[in-house]
């Protein structure tokens, strides 16, 4: 009797890990059908060490997912590694939960700041290629419960870097630095002239002759 209730205990242990594989299969097989695309990079800032050497560039890397099932997913975070000309540079992560209707596309934006002065130096001119290798979590949804185990999908680009987004911040910072110098030079040009006073002039006391008297 013992033994009877073992091995129908093992078989449904094995039927429910088997019907647990099957759904991970079939979560996989809908999540691939789904597109992950790189769509687009903006610069949205510019740092400088000194002057107009450039320290760090911000970058928004957009990544589009469309849900091409007959279900809702989500992107449940992803990590992104960075490089220049090859060379890694950074590691991030982005957390933020985004939820795609069924048909539908998000595009979403992964905000970080590339440390450009440290390759600058170690290769000697200015990279040419920012190449980016992003692991998205992406999950099926049913109803408001997300599936368990969220299916990892690479996703690897490599593009030119925009120095023309670069270079009209750098601009910007070239005319702050030649307005900041241009104020300087006034204000201490002001300072070194000097100091005119108005000559004082003395007004002269007029004697009035008094009146005659008669005896």
């Amino acid at each position: 009797m013992k033994k009877t209730l073992f091995l129908l205990g093992l078989a449904g242990i094995l039927l429910a890990s088997c019907a647990t594989v099957q759904q991970n299969i079939d979560a996989r097989t809908y999540l691939a059908k789904c597109r992950y695309e790189y769509a687009g990079l903006k610069v949205t800032g510019v740092t400088f060490s000194s002057g107009t050497l450039i320290d760090t560039v911000d970058f928004d890397v957009m990544v589009k997912i469309t849900d091409t099932t007959d279900r809702d997913v989500a992107l449940d975070h992803a990590e992104l590694a960075f490089f220049l000309d090859g060379n890694h540079v950074l590691d991030t992560a982005h957390k933020r939960f985004v939820r795609i209707a069924s048909g539908a596309s998000a595009v979403e934006p992964v905000s970080v700041g590339i440390p450009f002065a440290g390759v600058l130096k170690s290769l000697g001119h200015r990279p040419e290629k920012l190449g980016i290798k992003a692991k998205l979590w992406v999950t099926l949804l049913i109803g408001k419960d997300t599936w368990e185990t969220p299916i990892v999908i690479p996703v690897e680009v490599e593009l030119p870097i925009p120095y023309d987004q670069i270079d009209a911040f750098v601009a910007q910072r070239q005319k702050q630095l030649e307005a900041e110098a241009a104020a300087k030079a006034a204000e201490a040009a002001k300072n070194a002239l000097p100091q005119v006073q108005a000559p004082s002039v003395s007004v002269p006391q007029i004697q009035v002759p008094s009146a005659p008297r008669f005896p």
